[in-house]
């Protein structure tokens, strides 16, 4: 893709206004200036593999975190709401701040299914945290408006969300990548039973990805 960019740089002059006279003006001098920036699309989606961090957060334990598990849980249950967080390095994909992203998914493997559908929202993180977050420490976190939802469904298999819009801010430096939130909402009748939970980037398979097809 190839943008074309123009500059036209005037000179004005006005000359003094008498009685009953209005200022005359005139063009003095003039520029023209033309760029071009020229964007090489992707031949292939760069896919980040695993999560640069992730973990969730326990409200029935607000004072423990909960990395390094194979799992990062969502709950929508009053009184012990699980929120999962994740973070990814795009570094990997060597995208310059020139560059951009025409699309993003973030994809999650859901290894336990509630017993009824909940509809997921994910969110960008307005604060740093690290893997051992709890559940009072995200309490105090700023969190932007929902960038994505998505139905959980009643069976295992990935969920996905487009993330087109945060990835590119993240790309171009306009806002700092502290990663994004998953909660769950819905009405929860059995907590084991609708309890969702996500491969982490330490379980076996099936880590969290994100997909993102860029120009660069």
């Amino acid at each position: 893709m190839t943008r074309l960019l123009v500059l036209l740089a005037i000179g004005l002059s006005a000359a003094t206004a008498t009685a009953g006279f209005a200022a005359t003006l005139s063009v003095s001098s003039w520029h023209l200036w033309a760029g071009r920036q020229t964007l090489t699309k992707s031949v292939t989606p760069c896919t980040v593999t695993g999560a640069a961090a992730d973990t969730f957060v326990d409200q029935a334990s607000p004072t423990s975190p909960n990395s390094g598990g194979a799992t990062i849980d969502a709950l929508a249950d009053s009184g012990s709401q699980r929120w999962a967080f994740l973070r990814f390095d795009l570094s990997t994909c060597s995208i310059p701040p020139t560059g951009g992203a025409d699309s993003a998914t973030l994809r999650l493997y859901m290894t336990k299914a509630p017993a009824r559908t909940f509809t997921l929202t994910l969110a960008r993180v307005l604060g740093a945290w690290s893997t051992t977050l709890t559940w009072n420490g995200a309490q105090s976190l700023s969190y932007a408006a929902a960038t994505a939802t998505a139905p959980s469904g009643t069976t295992a298999g990935w969920v996905t969300f487009t993330v087109t819009g945060d990835v590119d801010q993240f790309i171009h430096g306009l806002t700092t990548n502290n990663g994004w939130a998953v909660t769950a909402s819905g009405s929860t009748q059995n907590a084991n039973k609708d309890l969702i939970q996500f491969a982490s980037s330490s379980a076996a398979a099936n880590k969290p990805q994100l997909v993102v097809d860029y120009e660069k």
